[in-house]
Formats: C-alpha cells, sequence, structure tokens
C-alpha cells in the first residue's frame, strides 16, 4: 500500500531510507566514528543546560518509566 492511499504526500518508507542512505555500507570504524561523535554532541548539549532542568527532565523520565518487566505482561498463547 502506499502512503498516497493513506492521504500522506510523502512517503515515510521512502524518507526514511533517503535518511539511513548516507550511513548505510559504513565500515565499523566509520560507524563507530559517527556514533562517538554523536556522544560527544550530546555531551556538549548536557553541558549547556543547567543541571536543574536534568532533573527536571529526569523526573519525568522516571514517571512514565515502566519498572516492570514486559515480557511478564505478554500474553501467553
Amino acid at each position: 500500500m502506499e502512503a498516497r492511499m493513506l492521504g500522506i504526500e510523502t512517503d515515510p518508507a521512502r524518507v526514511a531510507e533517503d535518511d539511513v542512505a548516507p550511513y548505510r555500507g559504513l565500515s565499523a570504524i566509520e560507524s563507530h566514528a559517527q556514533f562517538i561523535d554523536l556522544m560527544n554532541a550530546t555531551d556538549l548539549h548536557m553541558r549547556s543546560i543547567p543541571v536543574l532542568e536534568w532533573y527536571r527532565a529526569w523526573r519525568a523520565l522516571d514517571a512514565v518509566d515502566d519498572p516492570g518487566r514486559w515480557w511478564e505482561r505478554v500474553p501467553s498463547r
């Protein structure tokens, strides 16, 4: 089924494919370097946010966190 049949002008699958195209075929070393770059960017971003904002975000994440094990809630066959 095409996305246009659902009233979506831009096909999300095509957009996703286009987004990941530059990363397909990377060697393990290149992939790891990209990951390290992402972690460095995340670290810089976190350092730019006041610590009180970190706590506010962590409290919000804790509120939506599900401490249970998801596989315990999967109905058995």
